[in-house]
């Protein structure tokens, strides 16, 4: 339950580092694209079979963007995880649901990284 309440090890997964490198730079450019990189700072927190997609708002001081991959949060608000099956374009997005402040295993969705991405970026940006 929770963002701060992640299962398992913090900075442990077992998604392979080829993979959590080539996700975390499309979901950067589409970051990007939509113009969100001006306002917020993006991370992609691996940990277990799961990439926890989270924003942070900028601050007017704050240009100097953060390291995109990282291993723990704190003040970074939850957007959704994806959820690695096995394969470079097998992803499950489980949106946060900040009412009751636990991951919806309910309303999956499967598809490439980069399309449940976006659909993160959607339906909570």
């Amino acid at each position: 339950m929770g963002h701060s309440k992640k299962p398992g090890a913090p900075g442990r997964t077992t998604i392979p580092p080829a993979i959590v490198s080539s996700v975390t730079k499309q979901c950067l450019a589409i970051f990007k694209k939509l113009g969100f990189d001006r306002d917020y700072h993006l991370f992609i927190v691996p940990q277990q079979c799961y990439l926890y997609v989270e924003a942070q708002p900028m601050l007017p001081e704050d240009r100097d963007p953060p390291p995109l991959v990282t291993t723990s949060s704190t003040t970074h608000k939850p957007l959704g995880r994806l959820k690695y099956l096995g394969g470079t374009d097998r992803w499950e997005y489980q949106p946060y649901l900040w009412a009751d402040e636990w991951w919806d295993e309910r309303l999956v969705e499967t598809g490439t990284s980069a399309q449940l991405f976006l659909g993160i970026l959607v339906y909570k940006m």
